[in-house]
């Protein structure tokens, strides 16, 4: 059993909290005291990693002009871009088994790159898929402050490559490496960029030049540097996805804490895989190497520890809720903030050489797996089943499991600052038994159709599917077909931006209506391998639809409008022409006084039942074929 911990920060972002600025409403720029940075520290170090056997043993092993800036500085400091870079190219120069490729361009003008490690020379998608083998894929700095994951994969690398001391990997395994995601974020280093975070001395920055925090742009995909990504994550379809981070949140005796889809958010055959051979076998692995092992969880209440640890559904726009859309599993590894830089970079290096050794060793079940999902995913859009449901989000059931929390001792003090309480962490181990909350109970499931269809005009979205390697066609004549089409109401918008948009929310009904669609339109069909994905984009239900991410606002939007003097006669004239609608009126005259003291408001109400009125607005364009 994986143990429990707490980034209580980083999940409120995650979960689209509304942060205040502390300066907002302040009628001038605050004045900034300056301070010498004070890196915050842990008092709970594993005991192994006084000695970070691994690190030691990479570093002596390695030739001295393949020394990282990680080791040359005593395990203090990070490389810059370009240095990381170059110490990529040296790689290239020694070995045959890697190539560096350029897969866009950062907003500031910067290479991203990828990385690829293969004993074929199986640099293209097309070659890898050839040889059969496990394809591993690993980023570090989507938060670029968060950065011992690159230094730990730069070590690997050296150890694969040059030292030959994981050589044997790559008979099994395929490596495809983004040494740094946020890369305009990574070269805005500062020792103040992270309050929370204990090392490296300086550091980059949590979100791109353009603000973006990538780990919530997977599926919107407003960043180019998403859309570099995606267009490496749908050539290549890892089999098995890590991304690096590094946690903040309370003191304890965790190293490192992960997660993982492994409920009702992946296929699940592969999370029986995740849960049955790959979770007990890295636990039980890393603490063979010293590590204290956690799971990414919250606490209900961080007064009282025993209340439980709660987890939550892992969403599309999180890299680890992607990858589950495409029935890949993806290793979210969070160090410790709080523990010294070496260590944050041990529990890296570690974890991953860990899961590489169990991906060379037992990967070809999991490439198994995942294409078998992606064929049962076909399926159910073979023939339609209103009966059968997928996934799009749920809740914690109220299910928990019986675990121990290795925390700390703490006091409370006062603070001078804000008169409320603060805990001040005490060296002293403290294991609390609890539970973890770790199931779902979905809150929102869709049938797969037979197909979508999308007007040709909303090329926003078309152009959205293709990016996450969704199949389009486009209907060679006229169609008449019945389907499927949601009207919305209740719609409201989140008031402060989140992520650069405005999410919304909304309810809706659904009508069967039959329709004709001209030439051009375009039929998304659903007996295909990402058939999830498209679910979970055109799905307005899903939490990150396309929809609720604000890609057809405009639906919304009333264009015409009436004048009193020209409308109230036909108003008279359609309350004496249908009974049934002047019952109706008169209804609501009578059990909504604001309304029968509203004259626009009576008006707009028969406007909206007139011929008159825009017959798609608050109508969904996608329609659901499932006949």
């Amino acid at each position: 059993m994986l143990k429990i911990t707490s980034c209580l920060f980083l999940s409120l972002l995650s979960l689209g909290f509304t942060l205040v600025s502390p300066w907002q409403g302040l009628a001038q720029t605050p004045r900034v005291v300056n301070l010498p940075p004070a890196p915050p520290h842990s008092v709970a170090e594993p005991a192994a990693a006084k000695t970070t056997a691994s690190l030691a043993d990479s570093t002596a092993a390695a030739p001295k002009d393949l020394l990282t800036v990680f080791e040359t500085s005593g395990f203090q400091a990070t490389g810059n871009y370009q240095e990381t870079l170059d110490f990529m190219r040296k790689l290239e120069k020694r070995s045959p088994f890697i190539k560096m490729n350029k897969i866009g361009t950062t907003p500031q003008g910067r290479d991203l790159m990828l990385t690829i490690v293969s004993k074929d020379r199986a640099f293209t998608p097309e070659l890898a898929a050839k040889t059969g083998k496990t394809i591993v894929m690993i980023q570090s700095g989507i938060h670029a402050g968060e950065i011992s994951g690159k230094d730990a994969t730069n070590l690997l690398l050296r150890d694969i490559l040059v030292t030959k001391k994981f050589a044997a990997w790559l008979d099994k395994v395929i490596l495809l490496v983004v040494p740094v995601y946020n890369v305009d974020g990574h070269e805005r280093t500062s020792p103040y960029n992270r309050i929370n975070q204990n090392g490296p001395r300086e550091m980059g920055f949590r979100v791109t030049a353009q603000r973006y925090n990538l780990n919530r742009d997977y599926v919107k995909a407003d960043a180019p540097e998403t859309r570099a990504w995606l267009s490496v994550w749908n050539a290549w379809l890892p089999d098995f996805h890590i991304d690096n981070h590094v946690t903040d949140g309370m003191d304890y005796q965790y190293d490192v804490t992960i997660g993982m889809a492994t409920e009702q958010e992946i296929w699940p055959t592969v999370a029986d895989w995740e849960k049955q051979t790959y979770l007990p076998a890295i636990n039980r692995e890393m603490e063979k190497l010293g590590h204290v092992v956690g799971f990414y969880a919250d606490p209900i209440n961080g007064n009282d520890i025993a209340a439980g640890f709660e987890g939550a559904p892992t969403i599309p726009r999180f890299s680890t809720g992607y990858a589950a859309l495409h029935n890949r599993p993806s290793l979210l590894i969070e160090s410790h903030s709080l523990k010294a830089y070496r260590t944050q970079v041990w529990s890296h290096y570690d974890l991953m050489r860990v899961t590489i050794d169990l991906l060379a060793a037992n990967g070809q079940k999991l490439h198994a797996l995942v294409k078998e999902a992606d064929t049962a995913m076909a399926k159910l859009g073979e023939h339609y089943d209103p009966a059968t449901k997928v996934f799009l989000n749920g809740e914690m059931s109220g299910e928990s499991t019986p675990i121990t929390f290795k925390g700390v001792n703490s006091r409370q003090e006062t603070s001078v600052a804000s008169g409320g309480k603060y805990p001040v962490y005490l060296p002293e181990p403290k294991d609390t038994p609890t539970k973890f909350f770790n199931k779902l109970k979905p809150t929102a499931e869709a049938s797969v159709p037979l197909a979508y269809l999308i007007p040709a005009e909303w090329t926003d979205v078309i152009h959205l599917l293709e990016l996450h390697g969704v199949k389009t066609e486009r209907l060679p004549a006229p169609l008449t077909s019945e389907c499927e089409v949601y009207r919305f109401n209740t719609v409201r918008w989140q008031e402060r931006p989140y992520e650069g948009r405005h999410p919304m929310s909304f309810t809706f009904a659904t009508m069967t209506e039959k329709r004709t669609f001209p030439a051009g339109t375009v039929r998304v069909p659903m007996n295909q391998r990402a058939a999830r994905v498209a679910l979970n984009i055109l799905e307005p239900n899903a939490t990150d639809s396309a929809l609720r991410w604000g890609f057809f606002d405009t639906i919304f939007e009333q264009k015409e409008y009436f004048s009193d003097y020209i409308f109230a006669p036909i108003a008279a004239e359609m309350l004496a022409l249908d009974p049934q609608l002047k019952a109706e009126f008169e209804e609501k005259l009578k059990n909504d006084p604001k309304f029968a003291a509203n004259p626009n408001e009576r008006l707009q109400f028969l406007y909206r039942r007139s011929p008159y009125f825009e017959a798609d607005k608050d109508v969904y364009p996608v329609v659901r074929v499932v006949r």
